[in-house]
């Protein structure tokens, strides 16, 4: 089987051996390689909906001859980025920003010295101009945007009936709407939104302190029914963040870390970890077997 790779090594010597540079074939092979992608996509996902959609670009642009490599953003990151690689973000909107360990990731991020970067953000509302405010911060670091994209996903807030109908028409919308933004970026034809932030900066730095999510989560605690809990700790292992103690039996929940992305609600085979007044069967994007893979 043919990869990316290989194709890249016959045009290498293909082109060695036109002499000529000027010839219509050299200037076909140099066009393709300006245009090949090789792309570093960083993604939080909480519950698999912007796992959904990235995966949803990323093969899209594989389709197209691009390698697209994945990196979970979470505890550990130290991820190496070459330097012809294009960079990807893919992360929720929330709070009109996004988590914590987002920006947090983002801010530490090397000099970009003009290395192309796009962005893919899944929201259940209004981004109310963040796609602007997270266009200066990377513009700030010296990389230089090729395109941005939101799409609405449906709510993991969700307090009533998980409305199934309504939830697989914005995901079939979404997944068309990620193919096409896809094209527009290997075309070089997209754009990344302008939008005017509408909050002020000094949100992002309460957002990034995490003093809002704290506060959020004294509104929905999530809990641990004990009764349904299984021991597995498949919570503990799979947050984000660490705010999951399972040394003592069941898990526990350090509320001063919490980040409220519900990937732990979402994901609990025996669905013992609850927010109260919520639905048993938290929504979730897709399997954890297919999430975790």
């Amino acid at each position: 089987m043919i990869g990316p790779l290989h194709v890249d090594v016959i045009i290498y010597w293909s082109t060695a051996i036109i002499s000529n540079r000027k010839t219509t074939v050299g200037k076909i092979v140099r066009t393709w390689r300006r245009s090949y992608m090789k792309i570093e996509y960083f993604v939080f996902s909480g519950t698999g909906n912007t796992l959904l959609i990235a995966r949803e670009v990323g093969e899209r642009l594989r389709e197209k001859g691009h390698e697209v490599n994945y990196h979970m953003i979470g505890r550990n990151n130290s991820f190496r980025m070459s330097g012809d690689s294009v960079i990807g973000l893919a992360f929720p909107i929330a709070f009109f920003s996004s988590y914590p360990l987002v920006l947090k990731f983002i801010a530490p991020l090397p000099e970009g010295r003009g290395k192309k970067i796009f962005m893919t953000a899944t929201m259940g509302g209004s981004a109310l101009g963040a796609e602007g405010k997270f266009r200066k911060l990377v513009r700030d670091k010296g990389y230089k945007p090729i395109g941005s994209e939101l799409f609405i996903m449906p709510g993991n807030y969700n307090n009533g009936v998980i409305p199934v109908e309504k939830n697989s028409q914005l995901v079939s919308a979404a997944k068309e709407k990620a193919r096409a933004f896809a094209d527009r970026l290997e075309k070089g034809s997209a754009a990344w939104g302008r939008g005017i932030p509408v909050i002020p900066s000094m949100w992002y730095k309460l957002i990034s302190s995490g003093r809002s999510l704290r506060f959020f989560y004294r509104m929905f605690p999530i809990t641990v029914d004990k009764e349904k809990c299984i021991k597995c700790m498949r919570c503990a292992e799979n947050c984000p963040v660490g705010a999951i103690d399972g040394s003592g039996g069941f898990p526990v929940i350090n509320r001063n870390i919490c980040e409220s992305c519900q990937r732990c609600v979402a994901f609990c085979p025996a669905h013992a970890i609850v927010v109260p007044g919520k639905p048993a069967e938290q929504y979730r994007a897709m399997e954890f077997e297919e999430f975790s893979r």
